[in-house]
């Protein structure tokens, strides 16, 4: 009897595996072909590959191979990259049927390399002795080959190695000559002191880079800005352009495309005309757009945190951006051109903020489980994601449907090792602070005491105005109160970016650590501790006891966080609650015209991999759909000629800070006046050994600076090389 039922048991399963086999494959796949549009690359050039299943319907899902991946290398999704110059046969065998298979040769050819013609470069006039610095070269035209050499002209006083890193190893004056390899009669070269206290002049800049993209569309407009070297100069800088026949540039850097050409955006500091730079921008006629793919409906998902899908989606009531009426109208034309349908969906409980969550991305993505098409996320996470083979590199589909429409912040932000890991989120009547100073309004009324942020307006918030105001706070609160709470280092990261300087510094790679603007500001947050004047108790790195119980008048945190449900609530300090922003403070010596803002554009888009995507579906399709949404909300907003971008921004900054004055200061950051210093994103605070446990100890240890930060720089400096060498 049991052998009878195990018998039919056995038929049984027989039976239902056969029919769900049949239920898998209802189409029999007859053939596949790949889909290859040229047969030719170039060497470090990639090119995306996708098959189709004949007939439709049927599965599309193959193998991808090279004959040869030392010249050509294809990835389990079908990206092949020229690696050296020949010729390889890419295969592509179906998974459900291996007699089913396609192949396409294609050939790596070498760069073409134009003839160099000149060298900018960038240095530093001084160096402390045992510190170093990197050598900032560009070889001209940009198509020319980059290798240059290095060579010094006393190696007792200062190196250089291979890298252009230069390292003071002895006190005196030596010279630094950079020459480019392809022609040694370009050369340029600086005199470098070496010292025991390597400062350098702050008051005559040497050098000026501009950043942004060089080619744009005619009609469209591009943001342009300026650092000027060295570290610490004055950042203002006058604006021009060659040919205003051809583009305009504004005050604050924004570039506007007038017609067809080549045009040069002029920068000049205002501190010596002397020094300028000049930025090449070719205009080119508006592109025609390609036929839009058929996506028969498919929904593309785009996953964020649970509490915050209002901020996603343009349809939800709760969604206040200025651009909310355009956004819809873009995400609705998008849809029917494209035919497919946006959804914003939630993080699954099991991929709560910061680790757990980017981990979950990455253990979905490489067992080709990935649950989303889009993802949020923030900045300081690309690294990890990029590493953890978790999300798209979307470098060329940039450059052939993104327009050149990234602001540089997010650029810089989103870039690791030379590729491009976001889609271009355009940001319309936006403000420009991500981070500040912020304070209980009413609390700061009931102590009789004026807004700092009208300090700052009148242009009196250097180090030692802000000394002074704190201790003015602190003499008029209680026992157990303080005037500012929060962690040192991130007063200290603002009041250094606030000087124009960088801590990390993508343009040079130098690392700032000894910079007088750093010591002096961790000076000036040691001295406000011994005064009693900052919070001992760094509980919490977004809402401190001090803060949230009204025992603390001033916070650093982030402007998100304002009025936001999981951080400081509406109702923070009771049905009254008043929020007030200052910046950081700035060195004393500078004026308020050449104060800076840290901003790196916020959240982030990212596109996951290990998604399983219907045949008709590709990477490349869902990339233009949504990035198409975010142009066409640009568009319809500048092409609006009741838009206001001012009054929307003053109204942005109203529904948050409840200071006018606070407002005003919020509003002075225009693009041209923010920097990126990636230094948390490289050196995350909260970890342990960080810079961040470093400033505790300087703050509140009272412990010398030099010797703690001196065993942070070469670590910081093999970080910064890592990932924007």
């Amino acid at each position: 009897m049991k052998k009878a039922t195990i018998v039919l048991m056995v038929l049984f399963l027989t039976f239902i595996m056969i029919g769900c086999n049949n239920d898998l494959n209802q189409i029999e796949l007859e053939a596949i072909e790949i889909n290859c549009n040229q047969s030719e690359i170039q060497v470090g050039n990639q090119l995306q590959l996708t098959v189709t299943a004949i007939p439709k319907g049927a599965s599309a899902r193959v193998e991808w191979s090279s004959t040869d991946p030392s010249i050509v290398s294809v990835s389990e999704n079908g990206l092949i990259k020229g690696e050296t110059p020949g010729s390889a046969t890419i295969k592509a065998i179906s998974k459900v049927n291996a007699s089913k298979s396609d192949e396409v040769n294609i050939t790596v050819v070498p760069i073409e390399y134009s003839d160099p013609e000149s060298l900018e470069i960038v240095g530093r006039l001084t160096v402390k002795l045992h510190s170093s610095f990197t050598i900032q070269n560009t070889v001209n035209p940009s198509t020319a080959r980059q290798e240059v050499e290095f060579e010094s002209s006393d190696e007792s006083i200062a190196t250089v190695d291979e890298n252009g890193v230069v390292r003071g190893v002895g006190v005196g004056v030596v010279t630094i000559t950079v020459r480019v390899t392809a022609d040694p009669t370009i050369e340029k070269s600086f005199t470098l002191t070496v010292s025991e206290s390597g400062e350098d002049d702050f008051s005559q800049p040497t050098d000026i880079i501009i950043q942004g993209e060089n080619q744009i569309e005619a009609g469209k407009t591009l943001q342009l800005t300026a650092m000027v070297y060295p570290a610490g100069v004055s950042q203002d800088v006058i604006w021009s352009s060659t040919d205003v026949s051809r583009a305009t540039v504004s005050e604050s850097g924004r570039v506007t495309a007038l017609k067809e050409g080549t045009v040069y955006i002029i920068a000049k500091s205002v501190v010596n005309e002397d020094v300028i730079a000049m930025f090449q921008i070719n205009i080119t006629p508006e592109q025609i757009e390609e036929p839009y793919p058929n996506m028969q409906g498919y929904k593309i998902n785009i996953m964020a945190a649970p509490h915050a899908l209002y901020e996603h989606n343009p349809f939800d009531d709760d969604y206040k951006a200025v651009d909310k009426q355009a956004r819809q109208d873009a995400w609705n034309e998008i849809e029917s051109n494209f035919n497919c349908d946006f959804e914003v969906v939630p993080y699954p409980d099991t991929a709560p903020w910061g680790d757990p969550r980017t981990q979950w991305l990455i253990n979905k993505a490489n067992i080709n489980e990935s649950e989303t098409d889009i993802f949020v996320s923030a900045s300081e996470f690309v690294k990890t994601l990029v590493d953890g083979n978790a999300c798209w590199d979307l470098t060329d589909y940039y450059y052939t449907y993104g327009k050149n429409q990234m602001n540089t912040a997010l650029r810089n932000a989103t870039t690791y090792k030379g590729k491009i890991y976001a889609f271009p989120s355009i940001a319309v009547a936006s403000l420009n602070v991500e981070m500040g100073i912020f304070y209980n309004l009413n609390m700061l009324n009931e102590l009789n005491i004026d807004s700092p942020a009208l300090l700052f307006n009148e242009g009196n918030w250097t180090y030692s105005d802000f000394y002074n105001y704190m201790n003015q706070v602190q003499s008029r609160l209680g026992e157990n109160q303080y005037a500012l709470t929060g962690e040192p280092s991130k007063y200290w990261i603002g009041m250094i970016n606030a000087g124009g300087v960088k801590i990390t510094d993508t343009i040079t790679l130098n690392v700032n650590l000894s910079h007088k603007y750093a010591f002096e500001a961790a000076q000036t947050l040691r001295s406000l501790y011994e005064d009693g004047v900052m919070d001992p108790a760094t509980d919490s790195w977004e809402l401190t006891t001090a803060y949230s119980e009204g025992d603390a008048v001033f916070q650093c945190g982030e402007y998100w966080f304002v009025k936001y449900p999981d951080r400081w609530k509406e109702d923070l300090w009771g049905d009254d609650t008043k929020f007030g922003y200052v910046p950081y403070p700035y060195p004393d010596g500078i004026s308020k015209s050449a104060t800076r803002t840290y901003n790196a554009g916020g959240y982030v888009y990212m596109m996951a991999k290990g998604r399983d995507y219907p045949p008709h579906i590709t990477a490349k399709d869902i990339y233009r759909a949504f990035t198409t949404v975010m142009l066409r909300t640009k568009e319809l907003m500048e092409n609006d000629v009741t838009f206001d971008e001012v009054f929307y921004k003053r109204m942005q900054a109203q529904s948050r800070i409840d200071d006018p004055e606070s407002v005003e200061a919020l509003l002075y950051f225009t693009p041209d006046k923010v920097i990126f210093d990636p230094i948390e994103l490289l050196d995350p605070l909260w970890v342990g050994g960080s810079l961040g446990s470093a400033l505790q100890s300087v703050v509140f240890s009272g412990d010398d600076y030099a010797e703690v930060i001196s065993g942070h720089i070469n670590r910081i400096e093999m970080l910064l090389q890592e990932s924007y060498g």
